[in-house]
């Protein structure tokens, strides 16, 4: 969910329990938002794993971040994670998260952060993790020297497993991020073109496939399921205007959008529940239909938007609440069975 950078200065965490019940007649749904604390303009929420954990970032200066983590029960104030700057981006199912630190990407496991840049030297960033502790991201090829003159630096998306990194290539451009892995390790992200577009890519059995577009010039891939079904957003022919799209078997549909708003899909379950954003509302798109996420519980009064980032296969959804107060909330919304 442009590179996913963090922000963060100073978390503050308050447990408040739930809040409230919800009903949501159209969607079927009823969720209860537990509130887990407040957080400073800048701060992010970047996943969610399958038991409940939340993980993000937070700015401390305009060059450095902490991060932080909900283990469910408490939030742990992971700070700079014994650098000089750290931002946590993807957890999985086993508690083990990943991100940067300083310019170096890492994965946390069993209480230790280990820095992968000692297998793979160049600066970059790890975006999510799967169960099997296989990284993606992005890192950075430092140019070779050719005589007096050096080539810019270049982003590539490298998958890492097994202490070994893999650089994914691209679409014949320069550049690529890939920012999603399932437990079949398929890949998605996006990547520039010979044309120098951007477009969205999945990267199955050793190939970077392009995935196209909604018939615009530009694509991006946020997330895929362990079904092979990937979300993102992609410009649609004529006004190139940005809508949420799913990709399934060689097929991209196009999911519309609330009241005729850009809008792109961040994250997606196995059961196909898709949460992102229209404008600057947060919506859940299910059965076919988008719903505007604010609609979907009774707490209107008490919050002015919820802004999701990312859905379990519990159907929960984590994300930034928006206060009447103006206040950035770090909320979970949790369905009523």
């Amino acid at each position: 969910m442009n590179l996913y950078v963090g922000h963060h200065c100073m978390l503050l965490f308050a447990l408040l329990g739930v809040l409230g019940l919800g009903t949501a007649a159209r969607a079927g749904d009823t969720y209860t938002i537990r509130d887990i604390g407040t957080i400073v303009t800048g701060g992010t929420v970047e996943d969610l794993s399958n038991d409940g954990q939340i993980v993000g970032t937070a700015p401390i200066s305009l060059t450095r971040s902490h991060a932080w983590w909900f283990d469910g029960t408490r939030h742990v104030d992971l700070g700079a994670c014994g650098g000089v700057g750290c931002r946590v981006m993807g957890i999985n199912s086993r508690s083990q998260f990943v991100g940067n630190i300083g310019r170096d990407a890492f994965i946390y496991s069993d209480g230790k952060f280990f820095d992968i840049g000692i297998f793979a030297k160049p600066p970059g960033m790890a975006l999510a993790v799967n169960d099997s502790a296989c990284l993606v991201g992005w890192y950075t090829l430092i140019p070779h020297l050719e005589g007096n003159s050096t080539a810019p630096s270049e982003r590539h998306a490298f998958l890492y497993r097994g202490r070994k990194l893999t650089d994914l290539g691209t679409l014949g451009g320069k550049e690529s991020v890939a920012t999603d892995i399932n437990n079949h390790e398929h890949v998605v992200g996006y990547s520039s073109t010979y044309r120098d577009e951007t477009h969205a890519f999945l990267y199955i059995q050793d190939r970077m496939l392009d995935l196209g577009t909604l018939g615009g010039t530009e694509s991006r891939a946020n997330g895929i399921n362990d079904r092979g079904q990937v979300v993102g957003r992609s410009g649609v022919a004529g006004s190139n205007r940005q809508h949420a799209f799913l990709y399934v078997d060689g097929n991209m549909t196009d999911l519309g959008s609330l009241d005729g708003q850009e809008s792109t899909a961040l994250d997606i379950n196995q059961a196909g529940y898709i949460v992102g954003m229209s404008g600057s509302r947060g919506f859940l798109y299910k059965d076919g239909t988008m719903f505007d996420l604010n609609l979907l519980h009774s707490q209107r009064s008490a919050w002015k938007s919820i802004r999701p980032c990312c859905i379990n296969d519990s159907n929960q959804i984590a994300g930034v609440g928006i206060s009447q107060d103006n206040k950035s909330h770090i909320v979970l919304l949790t369905p009523i069975q």
